[in-house]
């Protein structure tokens, strides 16, 4: 009794006419959406970072003339022997007038745009090619 108990486990059954293109059209349809999903949310993260990185650019360059940054580097530029002469004393100069909060929020912006686009570009190749079946 036991023999015939275990023989109907290890029978072979036919999946059905099809089923396997079904499914593989089902895992490519789950992928498409979830890649529109993430298209997206980054599509928000691009214009978020996109507008504040014009607000953020207009702050670095009006805090890179207050602070005399732009000042310290025109020495390099108009009277270069001097400058040349004294280059320590002027890159610590440099150093010490550079608007750290303007260029940290300048290149955060910039790395959040950049990154979410990059990120955006390869899920559109995912969230909009047709459907190839094997």
């Amino acid at each position: 009794m036991t023999s015939k108990r275990n023989m109907a486990f290890f029978t072979e059954v036919e999946p059905p006419e099809g089923l396997f293109k079904a499914v593989l059209a089902r895992i490519a349809l789950a992928r498409r959406r979830a890649a529109r999903i993430k298209l997206a949310a980054l599509g928000t993260v691009i214009l978020v970072s996109g507008a504040a990185l014009v607000p953020a650019v207009s702050y670095a360059v009006q805090e890179f003339y207050t602070s005399g940054f732009y000042d310290y580097l025109s020495l390099f530029f108009s009277d270069s022997s001097v400058a040349f002469s004294h280059w320590q004393e002027i890159s610590l100069s440099l150093a010490e007038s550079l608007p750290s909060l303007a260029v940290l929020l300048l290149v955060g912006f910039a790395a959040a745009f950049l990154w979410s686009l990059r990120r955006a570009v390869r899920n559109a190749g995912a969230a909009f090619n047709p459907i190839r079946l094997a």
